[in-house]
């Protein structure tokens, strides 16, 4: 029975994505199936429910967010951010490649935005890293680099993951900071052994350029500080820390730094507004979706499905299942359609719910710059002006860097739950 309702149901998400439906109507399509066919009920409460899934209070955190990374993106914060680890890491080979990634560290604090931080960063820093080193070296670092985005709170896709399963999003933001730092800690090591063969000619900073990168950027690195430090000190909830996050970020956009003028504001609302709505559309879908499938007892045969396996073979099972879904689905869409279905499992098996929380948003952060459909690989070809095949041959060292870094997180658990523990 249940395989006689999930393979029509898996033939009209197929159909749809296969003849370019956005993944919201191929969800909706899902759905339909579900409710008429399956659930016997009528099409009328799919409406109030479409609704009723955008009323979360932790929803409101995303504008915030996603509004600050847009005004970063589109200002200065994003050179003095990347010029300030540039010149402090000047004296090493690989300093220019590692301030790259920690600027993308940086940037996830303050944005949670992956294709943002590809972006922005594909525009300050493939002139200088191309130069320093080669095409490919910065077509590889700025295309993965990204995803820490995903990662380091405040994610939204950590966000959209505690909506989905009704986890606190505040220790899941706690859950991410030391994955993410475990990643910037073993790609960095990558990037030290790599440069060190290559033939470039650094040239050390003066203490006047080093003082004035650092004044510089104060005002961008201000916000992470305030961002994590009021989450994690107990001052603001997460949709608080986005609404200060994006209010310092317009302040200083507009009054210090006078980037942000009557000409560039509205085209800043119109792209955040955008970046949103398509976000809280695939959360309302992707919401009534899973609730048709527990309708359907999907979980039931799920839970019955995995009954007779460990917690570690669950673990593996779902790490190959997450790292193929991610390299076809947007990361979010995954983990509205997967985590209601396969978070009851885990807890089943004992496995704490922030720690496979974690363990989703590693796996889908790789697909985002896996090829053939990694999301960061178009946003790279797009800005980089470089064709497919070399960006994704660029990206397989960075591929095996976070796999690495995945199996740690999978298996040490105590990466993702230490801080949620202590704090």
């Amino acid at each position: 029975m249940f395989f006689n309702v999930v393979l029509p149901m898996l033939l009209i998400l197929i159909v749809l994505v296969g003849i370019n439906a956005p993944i919201y109507a191929a969800l909706l399509g899902a759905t339909l199936f579900l409710q008429v066919f399956v659930n016997n009920m009528p099409l009328s409460s799919m409406i109030p429910a479409l609704f009723e899934s955008l009323t979360k209070t932790s929803l409101l955190a995303v504008p915030f967010f996603v509004f600050a990374g847009t005004i970063m993106a589109n200002t200065s914060l994003g050179h003095r951010l990347i010029n300030v680890f540039a010149v402090t890491m000047s004296r090493f080979k690989a300093g220019l490649a590692i301030a790259t990634l920690f600027s993308n560290a940086v940037f996830g604090a303050i944005s949670g935005s992956a294709p943002a931080a590809t972006a922005t960063f594909g525009k300050i820093a493939h002139g200088p890293v191309s130069k320093q080193y080669n095409e490919k070296v910065s077509a590889g670092i700025i295309t993965s680099s990204g995803a820490l985005s995903t990662i380091i709170p405040p994610s939204i896709m950590i966000i959209i993951f505690a909506i989905a399963t009704e986890t606190s999003v505040t220790d899941m933001f706690l859950a991410g900071f030391l994955p993410g730092v475990l990643i910037v800690l073993i790609v960095g090591i990558y990037l030290v052994f790599k440069c060190r063969k290559m033939d470039i000619t650094v040239k050390k900073a003066s203490r006047g350029e080093v003082r004035k990168a650092l004044i510089e950027s104060i005002p961008v690195l201000v916000i992470p500080v305030i961002v994590l430090g009021g989450i994690y000190g107990g001052l603001f909830t997460p949709t608080e820390a986005g609404a200060v996050s994006a209010a310092y970020s317009l302040i200083v956009g507009v009054f210090v730094l006078k980037d942000i003028n009557r000409k560039n504001f509205f085209p800043i609302l119109k792209e955040s507004a955008k970046i949103t709505s398509q976000i809280f559309i695939l959360v309302a879908v992707s919401t009534v979706f899973a609730q048709a499938a527990t309708v359907a007892q999907f979980h039931t045969a799920l839970m019955s499905l995995f009954s007779g396996l460990s917690a570690t073979q669950f673990l593996i099972i779902l790490n190959i299942l997450l790292l193929i879904v991610g390299c076809f689905f947007e990361g979010g869409s995954a983990i509205l359609i997967l985590a209601p279905l396969l978070a009851p499992v885990g807890l089943m098996l004992g496995i704490d719910i922030n720690h496979l929380g974690i363990v989703f948003v590693v796996n889908l952060s790789i697909g985002m710059f896996t090829p053939p459909f990694g999301m960061n690989i178009f946003v790279s070809q797009s800005v980089l002006k470089q064709n497919m095949g070399m960006i994704s041959r660029s990206v397989v060292p960075y591929i095996v860097c976070y796999i690495i870094a995945l199996l740690f997180i999978t298996f040490v658990p105590q990466i993702s739950l230490l801080l949620p523990s202590l704090l």
